[in-house]
């Protein structure tokens, strides 16, 4: 059995083209240990090569259903597209999302991204990276991009009126604008800010369960970086998303909306 770095070597790519592949089931992996680390059979490994360099259809049989189908579900089973997505490095975080964006962009949907621990040039490069043209997606307003300071932290604090305010306004120009469907996700670092009001992060995140009553099409990313925040605040952020995403899985959140 290979690690990721030593599969890696042997393909000759990237690891991070490693653990796309793996996300996106064009490449089978063996999961190990608590961290769920990758193992790799160097016979599958030899099959995708193969597969590879005859043209033959890389899909592999039995692929996992995308994403966008698990949040599907959710809905389905009455649970808002409200996610709680945990990572430990900015190739995690972007890895984990990009499945988000890709689904909606692909779809002709437009997102928008509020940014903290990501700049927006390293955005913009993670976008282009995909294939995609970013500054055309930005005019044809299919990505839209605000600093924190423009949106969490406007009014020089952060405030949960303001911001459900705020998000609101998008949706309902999203509406107005003819998408009923759209996404719209945030870094949470902003959290460690120490400006006034960061205390109503969980309150903030409550009320957005409320505010998805009036736009249950809309998908909401709030992206926690799990090595910053700690034990009470993670299990917080679990209690205030009906989905969280971690090591690659969605899984039932612990938010129950209040009865009557």
């Amino acid at each position: 059995m290979l690690t990721l770095e030593e599969a890696a070597e042997y393909l000759g790519v990237s690891k991070t083209s490693l653990r796309r592949w793996t996300r996106d089931g064009l490449l089978s992996c063996h999961r190990i240990g608590v961290r769920a680390e990758r193992r790799f059979d160097q016979k599958m490994l030899d099959e995708f090569l193969l597969r590879r360099s005859t043209g033959l259809p890389i899909t592999m049989p039995g692929r996992p259903p995308s994403f966008a189908d698990a949040l599907h579900q959710a809905a389905q089973d009455g649970r808002h597209k409200h996610v709680c997505l945990y990572f430990r490095n900015p190739i995690e975080q972007w890895e984990a999302f990009r499945h988000y964006f890709l689904d909606h962009y692909r779809a002709g949907l437009p997102t928008t991204y509020l940014h903290q621990a990501s700049s927006r040039d390293q955005l913009l490069e993670r976008v282009s990276a995909e294939g995609i043209d970013a500054q055309d997606a930005i005019n044809r307003g299919l990505l839209r991009i605000f600093p924190a300071q423009d949106s969490y932290l406007r009014q020089g604090a952060f405030s949960a009126d303001f911001m459900i305010s705020f998000m609101r306004l998008i949706m309902v120009r999203m509406r107005d604008d003819g998408f009923r469907k759209h996404l719209v996700t945030g870094e949470m670092d902003w959290f460690f800010s120490n400006t006034p009001g960061v205390d109503e992060i969980h309150a903030y995140e409550r009320r957005l369960n409320k505010l998805l009553d009036e736009y249950p099409d809309v998908t909401i990313v709030c992206q926690y970086d799990i090595t910053r925040f700690d034990g009470e605040n993670v299990l917080e952020a679990c209690c205030t998303h009906p989905i969280v995403h971690l090591d690659e899985q969605l899984r039932q959140g612990f938010f129950l909306p209040p009865q009557g």
